[in-house]
């Protein structure tokens, strides 16, 4: 069999977005599989020993080696299968690549980070010792590795391989044999020794016995700090703390009392919560991912990006995007001070995002975001008084000026977009995904389909089929389609703004303040129009309203598009 071609790497390169992200720039290799086929192998993968097992490397960014100590991340996938490895090599880089993100944002660390790593790392030693001692064996099979031992060390002895009267070597030989030793005795002189010497350190602010857990936890978390920093020292007098507790609990379960209770204050009670580098965008990323996959309720991506923007604003507010540091009192003096400048609903919305992404946090953590309880389960949000819905709905007359308007627009959004809109209750973004391949014919009925899934979204995540009303067809809509290639109806970049734009900067500039926009506007337009006319599950579907009750999850098919267009002609000619 031939041998393969060798590998040719071209070196990572790193592409530093706004400086926050390193990401790794794919590259590939041609590398024989089996017998003539070729495949890609990106270049972070590659393949060690004689099984051919696969390994994920990453570079460390040059600006981050002194953090991590090291040059290069790597770690072996345990398989040869090319296509498994890559699968299992994603979430481990992005798991490094996520360390260095946090590592360039420098938490803001604190006494209470302190305080909260020397806990962290207490309950993380007693839960280890516990595991040791499930996995000792019994007294009973202690006495039977005891006899196995002493049989072999006789055979040992009879065939000549050490003289039994030589208690030198009768003691080497016996060091083989770890049941015949008193480790138990062993294990109490060497506890003894080592509290002492934690004891001493901690009086004398010696960090040696504890600078490996200080580098893991720091390693762990992605962090940096200089070792003759105060806040370096203070985290290591923590953890020789940590310590001193750690053991003296396990001398009290070696006596069989597991009743012991830190005798430290730092340890006492609930104690801080747990430390956490977590910050506001990693949890909004984790809901995104939980609802791709049906977990939770789904978030619309207009609703991300002001979820996004609002946290942002938070953030550098407070001069900190850690989620583990929010504070009650902090959200009240950042509502206090925003309420001074902003409308109360909008204030409302700020803090509402907040607490919403804080929940997230909580229940991905399982509860371990805040330990004691959540900060803000009882923050007082403005009170908003309703005003007269009427403001965002545009009138008879705008409606009719800005249809005429639209019939001489040559832009294909300008001209379609707003009867539309005027004749569904649509949102603007539905009918802006509209493509050719949506209008369909049933039953001598037109429709269009608004689709979600695949690339295309709607703000309930439920697709519908709406009629096209007869003045559409009358107005030439499905000649219009038609004449059309397949794909989207209306393209262009931010055509939805600049409808917008148009409309109250143009066609309603003499519109009283405030100028309603598309997506209230017609929205609310159609509502009123079929309030008294439509029957309200046939309006509440064309509209992409829930209807409520478990009927809502039934049916659905094209049996009810005829009795849908039915209703839809009720809807009054505007022009």
């Amino acid at each position: 069999m031939p041998e393969p071609p060798a590998l040719e790497y071209i070196p990572v390169t790193y592409c530093l977005a706004l400086g926050i992200v390193s990401k790794v720039v794919t590259q590939f290799a041609t590398q024989t599989v089996t017998q003539g086929e070729h495949v890609k192998v990106p270049s972070y993968l590659n393949r060690r020993g004689k099984n051919g097992i696969y390994h994920v490397r990453l570079r460390v960014p040059k600006d981050l080696i002194g953090v991590f100590r090291r040059a290069e991340f790597n770690k072996s996938l345990g398989t040869s299968d090319l296509r498994l490895a890559a699968k299992l090599a994603r979430p481990i880089l992005e798991q490094w690549e996520g360390a260095f993100e946090r590592a360039r944002r420098k938490p803001d660390l604190n006494l209470s980070d302190l305080n909260a790593a020397a806990r962290e790392h207490y309950e993380r030693a007693l839960y280890d010792d516990e595991e040791r001692r499930v996995g000792l064996p019994s007294p009973s099979q202690v006495e039977q590795q005891k006899a196995e031992a002493i049989r072999q060390l006789r055979d040992a002895a009879r065939k000549g391989q050490f003289d039994p009267e030589d208690d030198l070597a009768f003691l080497t030989h016996a060091m083989d044999y770890p049941a015949l030793l008193d480790c138990d005795d062993w294990d109490r002189e060497t506890l003894e020794i080592r509290l002492d010497e934690l004891r001493g350190h901690l009086g004398i602010g010696e960090t040696v016995l504890v600078d490996h857990i200080a580098e893991e936890f720091l390693d762990r978390h992605g962090l940096s700090l200089d070792k003759t920093s105060s806040m370096y020292r203070q985290l290591c007098r923590n953890l020789l703390r940590a310590e001193i507790q750690h053991l003296e609990r396990v001398r009290e379960r070696n006596s069989g009392d597991y009743s012991g209770r830190p005798t430290d204050e730092l340890f006492r009670g609930e104690g801080p919560k747990r430390f956490s580098t977590v910050c506001f965008n990693e949890i909004i990323d984790e809901q995104q991912r939980l609802s791709s996959k049906g977990i939770g309720r789904r978030a619309a991506a207009s609703t991300i990006r002001k979820y996004r923007n609002c946290v942002r604003q938070f953030a550098e507010w407070r001069s900190s995007d850690r989620v583990a540091t929010v504070t009650k009192a902090e959200v009240e003096r950042w509502r206090d001070e925003l309420l001074e400048t902003n409308a109360r609903k909008t204030v409302r919305d700020k803090i509402s995002t907040i607490r919403t992404v804080l929940e997230w946090g909580q229940k991905q953590s399982d509860g371990k975001l805040f330990l004691k309880r959540f900060p803000l389960d009882t923050i007082e949000l403005p009170m908003v008084e309703h005003g007269d819905s009427s403001a965002r709905t545009y009138t008879m007359h705008a409606t009719r000026k800005i249809l005429s308007e639209a019939r001489g627009q040559s832009a294909a959004y300008k001209r379609w977009v707003p009867w539309i809109l005027a004749y569904s209750g649509a949102r603007v973004e539905e009918v802006m995904q509209l493509e050719k391949a949506d209008f369909f014919k049933y039953d001598d009925h037109w429709f269009f389909h608004i689709r979600a899934g695949e690339g295309r979204t709607t703000k309930t995540g439920i697709g519908r089929k709406v009629p096209v009303h007869s003045a559409l067809v009358q107005e030439g809509l499905l000649d219009f389609v038609a004449s059309l290639p397949d794909g989207k109806l209306f393209t262009g970049s931010r055509a939805s703004q600049n409808l917008r734009d148009w409309i109250r900067e143009e066609v309603l500039k003499d519109h009283p303040e405030p100028k309603p926009a598309p997506n209230h506007g017609f929205r609310h337009l159609f509502e009123d129009l079929r309030r008294a006319r439509l029957d309200t599950e046939a309006a509440n579907y064309i509209t992409g309203r829930a209807n409520k009750g478990s009927a809502e999850t039934y049916g659905k098919s094209n049996i009810m598009l005829p009795a849908l267009a039915a209703e839809m002609e009720k809807i009054p000619r505007i022009l």
